[in-house]
Order: C-alpha cells, then structure tokens, then sequence
C-alpha cells in the first residue's frame, strides 16, 4: 500500500470538506433554507432514484474493475511461476546453454520491475522489455534441440510468453471515460441534493451531508485506484519479479 498516496488524498479531501462544511452551515442558518423547505417530498424522490441508479452501477464498475485486478495479479505470478520452472529446467541442458538462459531471464526480470512496471502505469506497453522477452525466448529456442528436457524448456517459455501477454491484456484496459464521467457526475449530484436538503436541524443535516460526502469519497477512491493496478494507494507489486533469483 502506498501510505503517501493515501495520506495527501485524505488531507486534500478533508480541506474541500471543510470548505463545504462552512458553505453548508451559512447556507442553512440563512434564510435560503426555505426556498427548499416545501420541496423535501420531490427532493426525497430524486435522491432516492438517483442513489439507486448510482449503486447499480458502481456495483457493476467495481465487479468488472476488481476482476480486471486481480487477473493482472493472477497473471503476474504465473508468469513469475513459469520463469521459475524455465531456471530450474534449465540446470538440465548444457552449461552454456543454461548460462544463457539464466542470463536472459536475469535481463528481463529486471528490466520489467524498473521500466516496464511505471510504463504500464501510465498505460504504456515498454518496447525494451517486449525486446527483452523476444530474447529470452531466442535464447530458449536456440537451446532447443533434441530431447525431453529441451522440448519441457520450450513449453514453459510458452506457457510464461502467454501469461505475459494475458497480464498486458488486463494491464492496458481501463474504464471508458464514459463511464466514469457518469458515476462520478451522478455522485455530485448526490451531494448536491442532500446539501440543498432542507432537514429540520442544521446540526442534522451537517452530519448527513458529512457521511455522505465520505462514502462517496471512499466510493470513488476504491473506483479509481482500483482501476489502475500499478499506480496509487493499493497497487500490484513487482515483487515476485524482483525475487527470481537467476
């Protein structure tokens, strides 16, 4: 978890709802109050539409999202699997043909943990890792001549060459602004509405407004953190590559 991502987040939304909070409090204690306060009935109906639409489809982004990351996830520790066996299958070819293998996994395991993992953050595929695994699979290929535990080292390099195509695959896809323009406009008005919500004491309404205005919050964090797996609070962790130990 990325405790400083969080930490500035939380403090950048506490000052707007600090602010909000002060609008809040001059807007009720004025007289404008009552230019709501015979609309209670329609404002109850709206915000009640509104929030339902709202949990529809927030519960269909965050399933889709939430799957999406842990594929990547799941992906990742294939692959990383899978380079594994190709080490460990690989003490059984001749030295330099291993030597050679180690040597190009050793190359792009660490290319990926220090350019392609900020590449893919930026929703960016890295060319000189992608250059990086075509050599290893040449160097795997080359070692591949006769015999069982040639043709094993060549499954593996394509069971781990499919992995990392499936990881790149969810890697890249992303809500479609779309989308998230329409949650995120649907959660201001949300707001909105129980801001202008005419209860009948100020002190009420301030501490609904402010439990709303959180579980909204909160609900759009996990949304847009969740949606990029390499950047933000809660991101998917290079580790397992920076573990193999060629």
């Amino acid at each position: 978890m990325n405790s400083s991502a969080l930490v500035r987040l939380v403090l950048r939304f506490a000052l707007q709802l600090t602010a909000a909070l002060f609008a809040y409090g001059l807007w009720h204690t004025s007289g404008l109050r009552e230019l709501t306060a015979g609309e209670a009935e329609g404002l109850n109906v709206v915000i009640l539409l509104i929030g339902s639409i709202y949990a529809v489809i927030f519960a269909f982004v965050i399933f889709v999202i939430w799957g999406q990351f842990t594929d990547v996830e799941n992906y990742m520790m294939r692959e990383c699997k899978s380079l594994h066996e190709l080490l460990r299958f690989s003490e059984f070819l001749g030295d330099d043909a291993a030597r050679t293998i180690r040597r190009a996994v050793a190359d792009y395991v660490q290319r990926v943990v220090k350019s392609e993992w900020p590449a893919l953050a930026g929703r960016r595929r890295d060319k000189a890792t992608e250059q990086m695994f075509s050599e290893l699979l040449d160097a795997v290929l080359l070692a591949a001549k006769d015999g069982i535990a040639y043709q094993q080292v060549v499954d593996i390099a394509r069971e781990a060459a499919g992995n990392r195509d499936e990881r790149l695959t969810k890697s890249m896809t992303q809500i479609p602004a779309t989308l998230i323009t329409l949650v995120h406009a649907m959660a201001i008005a949300l707001v909105a509405l129980v801001f202008f919500y005419p209860f009948h004491r100020w002190e009420t309404g301030l501490c609904c407004f402010a439990g709303v205005a959180v579980i909204l919050f909160l609900a759009n964090l996990v949304m847009t953190d969740t949606d990029n797996p390499f950047q933000g609070v809660y991101n998917v962790s290079p580790k397992p590559f920076a573990d193999l130990k060629p």
